[in-house]
């Protein structure tokens, strides 16, 4: 084998099928660890509530601090589904479909994809760079010797804290981007709230509302396993770090899209 990669045609040829090859097998060895990561902090569940600060402490620092960030992407992420909305419907549907359209896009797609993406870039690259920083101070060693639990005080409060704040999250967005395209609709396109209003309850089915939620409820829990599998493997240094933050957010933002799909085809197939 040494023999053919040696040969310049060996390399040419072979070559990329042994990186393919690496990179699959590289993908798997990690999945079968976040797998194992995540049944391993579940399994401590029971131990939640002897340190429900915690799981406070991390609700506060995750979800309430992210709430400024969250109503700008949602209020401008409205206002421009309005916009297009009525760009697109023009001259063809009635003005009250803006509303509809508003709904549809902002509650199935809009509101927990782009939380998920935020919250991947905010949350899940500081969760790696905290335990990546963690682990290059030997903290989470001397957590051992001192017979504490790193999946139990650590893992197991952020998890759960993302289940919860994830959902109420995109909630609360959808809420704002509504009303940012209620505001763009009153203020900018001439129609009223009336019309609008009836727009969001035309066809309106609570289907849609759910496959929001529980996108967003898989989506945090992908970020969090993102950002506590790439900060426990952080190679030493600032520079390993750095590069922990980084792979969370692509590995997050791309797992969010693949994950998006999935649940769309299961649930609206």
């Amino acid at each position: 084998m040494h023999r053919i990669l040696g040969h310049p045609l060996g390399v040419i040829v072979l070559g990329p099928w042994v990186l393919l090859f690496k990179i699959a097998w590289d993908g798997l060895s990690s999945a079968n660890d976040v797998v194992v990561l995540l049944f391993r902090t579940l399994w401590r569940f029971p131990l939640l509530f002897k340190n429900p600060e915690l799981t406070l402490k991390q609700c506060i620092g995750i979800g309430i601090s992210s709430l400024p960030l969250v109503f700008v992407t949602s209020l401008f992420s409205g206002m421009v589904a309005a916009v297009q909305a009525a760009y697109q419907f023009r001259n063809f549907v009635p003005d009250k479909f803006i509303g509809t359209a508003v709904c549809k896009m902002v509650i199935i797609e809009l509101s927990p994809v782009l939380m998920g993406l935020v919250m991947a870039g905010r949350v899940g690259s500081a969760l790696a760079a905290e335990i990546g920083s963690m682990k290059e101070k030997e903290e989470l060693d001397a957590m051992s010797v001192l017979d504490l639990d790193p999946l139990r005080y650590l893992a197991l409060p952020r998890l759960i804290t993302f289940m919860i704040m994830m959902p109420a999250l995109s909630l609360f967005s959808s809420f704002l981007a509504i009303v940012g395209g209620w505001l763009v609709s009153v203020l900018a396109l001439d129609l009223t709230t009336y019309t609008y209003i009836s727009g969001l309850k035309f066809q309106f089915v609570p289907l849609e509302l759910y496959s929001g939620l529980v996108k967003s409820f898989v989506f945090g829990i992908l970020i969090f396993l993102m950002g506590y599998h790439h900060g426990i493997n952080a190679g030493a240094g600032a520079r390993g770090v750095g590069e922990a933050t980084m792979k969370v957010v692509v590995s997050s933002c791309v797992l969010i899209l693949i994950f998006d799909f999935i649940i769309t085809l299961l649930m609206f197939h």
